[in-house]
């Protein structure tokens, strides 16, 4: 049985310096049970909060009213400070996003999923979010993130797009989380090589891994409506 593939954050944070540091965090990783709530709830309602004109209340309340209740307090801390940049950026008229495939090998694809796209002084900026506290990529790895959005989305006649990469983690000996929004001039994007590199390391890791027989532990269960409605009904199909 195939192991499955962490979505593109996720293997940008599991993948270390060398392979036996990434195929450690990646055993690590399938043997955890996962967490019992998501930050899926503010996903959905970001593109609502960039669009609409509603209070920071209201915002907070959009994001906290569905999922798991544990989470419900966290979901509502990140309505707030996505309130707070869509505040200082302006609305838009804000376009949802398939996600895409970026694969590296045929049984080796990861998701990449950027939330929707707005248009802003005549081009489009592909909105992503970064919601955890902890658990984060770091430098390379947002630089990583940027590099793939833009080969898989700033193509054809997005080609001069650019980037809002928020992202909400806590730094380190910090009590807050630190808003800070990244385009694609603030992560500059890595070369072919050294996206190959990175993201050898991940296939190899994948590979020692499967060969070992490690097989994830399940998941804990989550609620059946944890999805809900949002502002702008179900998302499109993936």
């Amino acid at each position: 049985m195939a192991l499955k593939i962490p979505p593109l954050q996720d293997v940008v944070r599991l993948t270390g310096s060398d392979v036996a540091k990434t195929a450690d965090n990646y055993r690590r990783h399938l043997e955890s049970a996962g967490p019992v709530w998501s930050y899926d709830p503010a996903k959905r309602q970001a593109r609502a909060v960039f669009s609409l004109e509603m209070s920071r209340e209201a915002a907070v309340k959009a994001c906290g009213q569905k999922g798991h209740k544990g989470g419900r307090p966290f979901n509502e801390e990140v309505g707030g400070l996505i309130w707070d940049a869509a505040n200082d950026r302006g609305k838009y008229m804000c376009h949802p996003i398939k996600s895409r495939m970026l694969s590296l090998r045929s049984d080796v694809q990861i998701k990449v999923d950027p939330q929707f796209l707005f248009v802003e002084n005549g081009k489009p900026v592909f909105f992503y979010l970064q919601p955890r506290k902890s658990h984060v990529p770091g430098a390379l790895g947002l630089r990583v993130i940027a590099t793939a959005i833009h080969s898989l989305f700033a193509i054809d006649d997005a080609a001069d797009a650019d980037l809002m990469l928020l992202d909400l983690s806590q730094p380190e000996q910090c009590d807050v989380r630190a808003v800070a929004s990244y385009n694609f001039a603030d992560l500059p994007l890595l070369s072919s090589a050294e996206m190959e590199g990175f993201f050898q390391r991940f296939v190899d890791a994948y590979d020692l891994v499967s060969a070992e027989g490690v097989r994830p532990k399940p998941k804990r269960p989550r609620p059946e409506k944890e999805r809900g409605d949002d502002l702008f009904g179900p998302p499109p199909p993936t």
